[in-house]
């Protein structure tokens, strides 16, 4: 959920290479690392949305998104829905 997360730096913290991560992602998720992201952060933000407690920006950086248009993106790519799509459908 780290907005500042990168493959550089998630393998740094690993002690591995990029190349290495990003092919295990490739190899064992059929994912690159962007997109392996992405979906987590739109995991992590689902029951958010559903909870309607906080905005959908404030969800988008709760999970680690640094704009409001790159998780819409990332969310209906996911899901096929917008948030407030979901959020009603719900």
């Amino acid at each position: 959920l780290d907005p500042a997360l990168s493959l550089q730096k998630l393998a740094q913290h690993l002690a591995i290479t990029p190349h290495y991560v990003s092919q295990a992602l490739n190899n064992n998720l059929q994912q690159n690392f962007f997109d392996y992201v992405n979906q987590c952060r739109v995991i992590h933000a689902k029951p958010l949305i559903l909870a309607g407690e906080m905005t959908v920006i404030d969800i988008a950086y709760t999970a680690g998104f640094n704009a409001r248009s790159s998780f819409y993106k990332a969310f209906k790519r996911e899901t096929g829905q917008t948030p407030t799509e979901f959020r009603a459908k719900s």
